[in-house]
């Protein structure tokens, strides 16, 4: 019984790995979606702002707070997007250059596009 024994057991195991990868799997296709959404809110904000400087310019208006609410909101908007791809980098063990933006393995020491050394 000892060989039906282990080929459970090791069956098992490979059932809880496959388990664990496949939520992960679902976990980072939730957060590129959260993240491809994001990038679509900031393009929507970056055109609402050239809009807001035409239309001043035209207008000769003083809209001075209101493209400072809106470079605070953009602002806010790319942080939260920076942590969802680092959150996504994570579970993939891999770390982005802030330089160039490449994906690297997360034990990495120096970027591969660029050579900048990562801060690990």
């Amino acid at each position: 019984m000892t060989t039906f024994d282990d080929v459970f057991s090791k069956a098992k195991s490979v059932a809880e790995t496959a388990g664990k990868k496949t939520s992960e799997m679902i976990e980072v296709t939730r957060l590129k979606l959260q993240a491809a959404e994001m990038e679509k809110d900031i393009a929507a904000m970056l055109e609402g702002l050239g809009r807001l400087v035409y239309e001043s310019r035209k207008e000769d208006a003083d809209v001075a707070g209101k493209l400072d609410d809106c470079c605070l909101k953009l602002d806010e908007r790319y942080a939260e997007l920076v942590k969802v791809r680092a959150k996504i980098d994570e579970y993939r063990n891999q770390v982005t250059c802030k330089n160039c933006g490449a994906q690297n393995a997360d034990d990495a020491v120096y970027c591969k596009r660029c050579g900048v050394k990562l801060s690990n």
